[in-house]
């Protein structure tokens, strides 16, 4: 699971099952080897708003999102609306 080479400031979001932490692919199928995983976003802000369309899309998907050293900054779950 090599992570990309971004820029400074660039950060990328990676996505895995919320029950199992097994990363998936773009296509939210399992990482075996082969396809691609990164999604790559100039900004902070840009992968937050993605990570956050991602999951309340996908709520069994959460994200991890790193920066361009690697570090994780920080991991996105669905959040179940308050009755």
């Amino acid at each position: 699971m090599d992570f990309p080479k971004l820029l400074s400031g660039q950060h990328a979001v990676v996505r895995a099952e919320v029950s199992t932490g097994i990363v998936l692919r773009d296509d939210r199928q399992w990482h075996i080897g082969s396809g691609e995983l990164w999604q790559v976003f100039d900004s902070l802000d840009s992968a937050r708003k993605f990570a956050a369309a991602e999951v309340s899309s996908h709520p069994t998907v959460e994200c991890g999102i790193y920066d361009f050293r690697q570090k994780h900054i920080e991991t996105v779950r669905y959040e179940r609306p308050v009755a």
